[in-house]
């Protein structure tokens, strides 16, 4: 299994954290690829490691699809695994241990919670593909044409039409804190919490009557 992290070149800040809580817990039990969207000077994606993380930049901003596009387009192994997530994440000192805990028998998708996941959770490369027509109709080279990206993003799309889609520890519920300028940016975001997976959301768009790119 990889750890993807769906990232914008605009979202440094949260980036960086969620970088920064896979140091302070020591992760190491797989390879952690960044997918950088937005980078619309690019004639095609650009791969450098750096300090042991695989930095790909992508000359397109899907929002939530950015990465499982750019795995779609740049790999070929229908055997890995991958555990999905956005930058705006942060991980608890357990999140190692629960991924190394989740069997991967016959697994095309698991997504983390039951009613919404936000895209993050498991996905085989072998779902991925068979899911190469939608993917690609998500697919934004037009930093005009973001905001109707976002707002028509068909969230969990995949996990809902995966007919093998499983639930992690069949939970349906979260921990939610704030609203707060979690980042110090100027915007309000609740802080979700899922131990099933040991993870946190940093949430913008929370039902607060508006929507920003920057989730």
């Amino acid at each position: 299994m990889k750890v993807v992290i769906n990232s914008h070149v605009n979202s440094t800040v949260a980036l960086n954290h969620l970088l920064e809580s896979l140091k302070e817990h020591r992760f190491h039990y797989c390879d952690v690829i960044v997918v950088i969207g937005g980078h619309y000077e690019l004639d095609t994606y650009k791969i450098k490691k750096e300090n042991g993380i695989i930095y790909v930049r992508a000359n397109h901003n899907s929002i939530d699809y950015t990465g499982l596009i750019t795995l779609l387009e740049t790999c070929s192994h229908n055997n890995e695994h991958y555990v999905y997530l956005h930058d705006t994440c942060k991980i608890g000192p357990h999140f190692q241990s629960k991924l190394k805990s989740i069997n991967l028998t016959n697994v095309s998708t698991i997504k983390i919670n039951k009613d919404f996941s936000m895209n993050i959770g498991i996905y085989s490369q072998k779902i991925i593909n068979e899911f190469r027509e939608f993917l690609l109709s998500k697919k934004n080279t037009k930093e005009e044409d973001c905001m109707h990206f976002k707002l028509n993003g068909d969230e969990d799309y995949i996990f809902h039409h995966d007919k093998n889609n499983k639930l992690l520890d069949n939970y349906s519920g979260w921990i939610s804190t704030g609203p707060t300028d979690y980042y110090n940016t100027g915007t309000m975001r609740i802080v979700e919490y899922y131990p099933n997976l040991d993870i946190y959301k940093i949430k913008a768009n929370w039902g607060q009557g508006k929507w920003t790119l920057n989730n």
